[in-house]
């Protein structure tokens, strides 16, 4: 951050500021008013949406995520040269550990309320739908990319103990991605899509384990608004459940835990839980991680996605004993019998 952008805070502010620390995306500061992040956008526009929504969120009464910090005259967007800058309050806790099935069922309750408050938002126009979704959209796109990355490294051969790993479990896992998108619709999707607009609900779409903090008192925030948008909320939940389940090692109690938590919140038909588990079977980390790491996505180092290769590849047998178990789902919860609708 430059001096003059400090001093500009400063004045509007009416603060102090102490020091400043870069993390991810975001600046960290310290003030005589207290911790802060202060975060700049290129868009306006984009500034507006998230301090507008969660302005919108604690009126629904969604209060465990962002508080936006207002200068002397009460806006909350500063602009400073060619950057729109927002202010929020630091939250004191500890990101989420997807390793801990108390983390993972705390994140589940919290997303649950924020879907119960993301409700009621008119849809300025009706989602571009042309027999699919925009998640199987992205799964396509996905898939696409790494089938083109693979006849790469087919072609020029391994480089390094990366390119082995993606080389030797290509072909699983490119099978495993034509299956679901192939048979995705047979899923009720549709239905859902047409509530979704009906309702309006809003969908967060980045929910890594980062994005929930967890305070010593054992309150769950969910941060960054960035990427919310009008969207089925299932997206949100198959996103999380794929996350945990390898840090979990895919038992399936971790999922029904995890799912009974959140459907004391938001209450999940039979029907939605098993398009959750269905949809599961796209091998989401797997690509998710190659194809940012190819296209160098910020966030994406080699290190840190050969880690989460390996461990796919050592608990294969448990992901596939996961998918293959859908009619232990409802077997030790009070959803009842397990329908295969498939």
């Amino acid at each position: 951050m430059n001096k003059g952008l400090i001093s500009s805070l400063e004045k509007a502010f009416r603060c102090q500021i102490h020091g400043v620390k870069p993390k991810r995306n975001v600046n960290l500061l310290k003030t005589d008013r207290g911790h802060w992040i202060i975060k700049g956008y290129k868009q306006l526009d984009k500034a507006v949406w998230v301090t507008e929504l969660a302005d919108a969120l604690r009126q629904k009464g969604f209060l465990h995520t962002v508080h936006y910090v207002p200068d002397e005259t009460g806006a909350k967007i500063f602009p400073y040269e060619n950057q729109y800058y927002t202010i929020m309050k630091m939250i004191d806790g500890q990101e989420a550990d997807n390793g801990s099935l108390f983390d993972v069922k705390k994140t589940a309750e919290t997303l649950a309320r924020f879907h119960v408050a993301a409700q009621g938002f008119p849809v300025a126009q009706s989602y571009a739908y042309e027999g699919k979704l925009a998640l199987l959209d992205k799964w396509e796109s996905r898939l696409e990319y790494f089938e083109r990355l693979t006849w790469s490294i087919e072609q020029n051969g391994p480089q390094n103990k990366l390119e082995q790993i993606i080389e030797q479990m290509s072909g699983a896992v490119i099978r495993d991605g034509q299956e679901i998108l192939q048979s995705a619709y047979k899923l009720p999707l549709t239905p859902e899509l047409f509530g979704a607009m009906e309702r309006g609900t809003l969908a967060h779409r980045d929910v890594a384990s980062h994005n929930f903090l967890i305070t010593q008192k054992g309150n769950c925030y969910l941060i960054d608004l960035d990427t919310v948008g009008h969207d089925l909320q299932l997206v949100d939940l198959v996103q999380l459940m794929s996350r945990m389940l390898l840090l979990q090692d895919y038992r399936m109690d971790s999922f029904v835990e995890a799912m009974e938590a959140y459907s004391n919140i938001n209450y999940l038909s039979d029907t939605q839980i098993w398009a959750v588990h269905q949809l599961l079977r796209y091998p989401d980390n797997f690509l998710r991680e190659v194809t940012g790491l190819y296209s160098n996505r910020p966030g994406y180092h080699t290190r840190g996605v050969l880690q989460l290769l390996q461990m796919e590849g050592r608990l294969h047998q448990n992901r596939q004993s996961f998918l293959d178990a859908g009619e232990r789902i409802f077997q030790r919860s009070p959803w009842g019998h397990y329908h295969f609708v498939g």
